[in-house]
């Protein structure tokens, strides 16, 4: 029995500031739902229709709605019935050390390919857990940049969006390029897999995710009048979007690779999963605010 599925990125922030801004400018206009917004509420529903079709109880009622029914109705404990251990067949599980990364490639296990990929996004993730903590509470240590004046915060802010734009254009090509697709080798055929490709990879990958948490840090360390404090917050919470998109993608591949033994033992024949998406999502209203306050600034 084989099980099917990959990896892509969805890059969902380019160019939608710009949209934004240019629906601001005009002003007491009707807005119209952009291309970006259609295809954002095309993508949800589309997620939504892949969680019904797996069972998840997200597709039938959201993600709250979903909490609330597990807190009502808990999901019976399979485990007193059914010994994992002896009825599902061995797979790859998630190595957290790099002592472990080298046993799974070692013995290449079921599901290694997977495996090897997401831990690999596991073990760099934990060294950067500090800095990430400070950035979720908002922290980062003075950068050293300054700016004393409306212009230069204005040419900071539109620097660190045409930044932030740049990297996620990057992570989607880098992510779908040929090469990248083609280190886990064939479909039905884990022997096809190259294992030093798979942690190349993913590592480039992660090199993406640090130098996302250096732009919000740098963001979060200028030192400007505090005028401009609300600017600077929206922009810092516009740079954490990759970090949260990052964030989603590894824990649903590691949740998705703890699956693996119960879908070995009870699916038949070929199975075929949805993909694991790194989705990077800029809030509508977040980019509105930012764009409305660098007009205020360009006016004064």
């Amino acid at each position: 029995m084989m099980i099917i599925w990959c990896v892509v990125a969805l890059a969902a922030l380019g160019g939608l500031y710009f949209a934004i801004r240019a629906r601001a400018t005009r002003g007491g206009e009707h807005p119209e739902i952009s291309s970006e917004v259609g295809a954002e509420l095309i993508r949800r529903a589309d997620q939504q229709n892949q969680w019904a079709l797996r069972g998840d109880p997200r597709g039938v009622y959201g993600v709250e709605g979903a909490e609330l029914m597990r807190s009502l109705s808990p999901a019976p404990n399979v485990d007193t019935e059914l010994d994992k251990d002896s009825a599902y067949p061995r797979t790859a599980g998630i190595a957290c050390t790099p002592e472990d990364l080298a046993t799974l490639l070692a013995k290449k296990l079921p599901c290694w390919r997977w495996a090897a990929f997401v831990s690999v996004l596991v073990q760099r993730r934990a060294e950067l857990q500090s800095r990430l903590h400070d950035n979720q509470l908002g922290y980062a240590a003075p950068s050293g940049e300054r700016a004393p004046g409306g212009s230069e915060v204005g040419r900071f802010v539109l620097d660190h969006m045409d930044e932030l734009l740049t990297l996620v254009s990057q992570v989607e090509s880098f992510m779908l390029t040929p090469a990248f697709v083609g280190v886990f080798g064939e479909p039905g055929d884990e022997a096809s897999a190259d294992a030093d490709g798979i942690l190349h990879a993913a590592n480039r990958l992660m090199d993406y995710h640090e130098r996302f948490l250096g732009l919000a840090e740098r963001c979060r360390g200028l030192a400007a009048p505090c005028r401009y404090a609300g600017l600077l917050r929206d922009l810092a919470h516009l740079m954490d979007a990759p970090l949260a998109g990052y964030r989603q993608f590894i824990n649903e591949f590691v949740e998705r690779v703890g699956e693996m033994p119960a879908m070995l033992h009870y699916a038949c024949g070929t199975v075929e999963l949805d993909p694991v998406l790194l989705h990077i999502e800029a809030d509508d209203k977040l980019l509105e605010r930012i764009s409305k306050q660098l007009n205020h600034i360009s006016a004064d």
